[in-house]
């Protein structure tokens, strides 16, 4: 019975014909296993890291990217979306007002939420306005909603949304007011550094919001004194406003005309004559008939005006019809004088007289640290975007002995796998051609082929 026994075999071999070949193949692995280095360096010398970065489409610059531009990021693809929610509280980069998501219309993440990745407002604008007047408690309260839609390019693809916006922020003159607008804020904690390409906005809304709320109220109190009670005290209107966004241009009929003032809804409270209430929605009667009148129709549309004008350009809005931004317009977007019904009563218009900076508005005490001397016209430098911080994914050098490390070994796996596979494809090659190349010769022979020596004894083996 045969005996089982356990060898080790080497295998025999063959120089490959030819004085060329060795040198090449030497040389061509230099340059491979240089190549091989500098593409792992790239792919294993680095790693991800998470950071935040306030910019969505940030990118980064590596110097294998000259040789590799395949691996150079795209903007848009190291951050993660931001994912919004009902109630949810967002700002523009203008951080004029502060907004919360009031409706997910259409979501685009799962199926009420709103994935948003960086891109600009200019497909958002304001489309109404809410409005409570109220002399028994010296408030007035306002309510904007803007509303923000997929364009054409995002709806092609599959990124199709809308959004509504809600900001909300009382005026008055009350000691113990907080003055909850955004850009107002930024401005007042600058008081003793001001700077007018900084803070001009905030400030410039600080003024113009509150001369127009003093407008409002101070002739609401005069004409409830002349008229003994039968003037409104509470005053509440609902204003809609024409869908006339950046993305459709400055040059289209929206954006040149002064903004139509388009009160819908009102309601008024006097304590002789009691509620009235009136609707666009509803046929004119005796019961619903328009309640604006000379008395009201200046403040009115001064207050709605100026309001629209400020949204506008916290969503980036560069319209020509923003008296903010072109003063050529204020004469036809802001009342100068109001009607004069009672010789007593004062009918310029204190928002008019800080926009054209001719002093009167300094008659009211206080007033005179409104001044916007010099700040006019705003100017709006680029489009909005949603104003928050992202996580992103960054490629950062490992350290110099990781790196090594790790780049050697994925060198020499890939190198060593190139090389046998080489190898195997140049001996089958070698073969093909020539049948008896894997021949061995008997020893003393003139073609004799020392590598088929055996080191233990002189023999000779013919290997067919």
């Amino acid at each position: 019975m045969p005996m089982l026994m356990l060898n080790l075999e080497y295998p025999l071999t063959r120089h490959f014909p030819g004085r060329i070949f060795a040198p090449t193949a030497i040389g061509g692995a230099i340059v491979v296993l240089v190549f091989l280095a500098t593409i792992n360096a790239a792919l294993a010398g680095y790693e991800t890291i998470t950071v935040f970065d306030s910019d969505f489409n940030v990118t980064q610059t590596h110097w294998f990217h000259r040789f590799l531009p395949m691996q150079k990021p795209k903007a848009g693809t190291l951050c993660d979306p931001r994912l919004l929610s009902l109630g949810d509280t967002v700002s523009t980069n203008y951080t004029l007002f502060q907004y919360t998501i009031a409706s997910i219309d259409t979501p685009n993440a799962g199926d009420s939420g709103f994935s948003y990745k960086g891109w600009t407002l200019d497909n958002c604008d304001i489309t109404s306005l809410y409005v409570n007047g109220n002399a028994n408690t010296f408030i007035i309260d306002l309510t904007v909603l803007v509303s923000c839609r997929a364009d054409e390019s995002q709806v092609v693809q599959g990124n199709d949304y809308e959004v509504t916006l809600r900001t909300d922020w009382p005026q008055s003159t009350l000691a113990g007011q907080y003055a909850s607008l955004l850009g107002v804020q930024k401005a007042l904690k600058n008081r003793g550094s001001f700077n007018a390409t900084v803070d001009a906005r905030g400030k410039v809304l600080d003024s113009i919001t509150s001369l127009s709320s003093s407008d409002f109220a101070l002739r609401v109190f005069e004409l409830d004194a002349l008229k003994n009670g039968t003037f409104p005290v509470i005053i509440s209107f609902q204003a809609q406003f024409p869908w006339c966004p950046a993305s459709l241009g400055s040059d289209v009929a929206c954006a040149l005309e002064i903004p139509p003032v388009n009160i819908t809804d009102m309601f008024e409270y006097s304590p002789v004559n009691g509620m009235t209430s009136y609707s666009t929605s509803l046929p004119t009667s005796e019961s619903n008939k328009p309640l604006i009148d000379t008395d009201t129709s200046g403040i009115i549309a001064n207050l709605v005006q100026t309001v629209y004008a400020a949204v506008r350009i916290d969503l980036g809005n560069p319209s020509p019809n923003n008296f903010l931004l072109n003063s050529s317009v204020i004469p036809q977007a802001i009342i100068a004088s109001f009607p004069q019904t009672f010789p007593q009563l004062a009918n310029e218009s204190y928002l008019y007289s800080i926009l054209v900076d001719d002093d009167y508005y300094k008659q009211v005490p206080g007033h005179d640290q409104l001044s916007i001397s010099g700040l006019l016209p705003l100017t709006v430098p680029g489009p909005a975007i949603v104003d928050g911080v992202y996580l992103c994914h960054f490629q950062r050098a490992k350290s110099p002995g990781s790196a090594f490390i790790a780049v050697l070994v994925a060198t020499l796996s890939m190198f060593s796998t190139g090389w046998a596979l080489f190898l195997a494809f140049a001996a089958g090659l070698v073969k093909n051609r020539a049948p008896s190349a894997n021949a061995c010769v008997p020893h003393g022979s003139e073609s004799e082929d020392s590598s088929c020596k055996s080191p233990q004894k002189e023999a000779f083996i013919l290997v067919t």
